[in-house]
């Protein structure tokens, strides 16, 4: 029995949803944890939406990733943010989003944990963009390299979590 071409594309909508749905679901896990106890960073998140949009990258396809990467990103700034997070997060999402692209298109031999690490620096760096054109360069520059040494844990530890469950989710997919 064949599948239909239309029951390709409801399955792959139905998987686009499931994945925002999961992608908000961190994000807002993120907002409501006290990070701020651990991390002393103002607006620091551990990334774990990030997750989400490297595994529909690597599982569905790079289009899907970015559908739910924009989506999450849009909906999550519409519900529980403001202009200027939707605008850091968009920025940090964007350059995240085409470092994920060099990594897998370029940087072929790359692994989870290190194309983890390079989203989660470039991540950063945007957000540091945005805070550049909103408050000046001088001020927020001297906070990158926090956030790198950030970038460098916890995007780490999103790329141990990949390693973990992708082998396991490419028999469902």
């Amino acid at each position: 029995m064949s599948i239909s071409l239309q029951d390709k594309r409801t399955r792959r909508l139905t998987l686009d949803a499931v994945m925002v749905v999961l992608a908000m679901m961190l994000s807002y896990l993120e907002a409501i944890l006290p990070l701020n106890m651990l991390v002393p960073l103002p607006g620091f998140r551990l990334g774990l939406a990030n997750v989400i949009v490297m595994l529909t990258f690597v599982l569905i396809s790079p289009i899907d990733a970015a559908i739910v990467s924009a989506l999450r990103i849009l909906l999550m700034g519409l519900l529980f943010g403001s202009v200027t997070s939707l605008y850091f997060s968009a920025l940090g999402g964007l350059l995240a989003y085409l470092m994920l692209a060099v990594c897998v298109y370029l940087f072929r031999r790359c692994s989870f944990f290190g194309a983890s690490v390079l989203c989660a620096a470039a991540h950063n760096c945007g957000q540091i963009i945005a805070a550049a054109t909103l408050f000046g360069a001088a001020v927020v520059c001297s906070y990158l390299p926090w956030l790198l040494l950030a970038s460098a844990v916890y995007g780490g530890i999103v790329g141990v979590l990949l390693n973990l469950i992708v082998p396991r989710m490419k028999r469902f997919l």
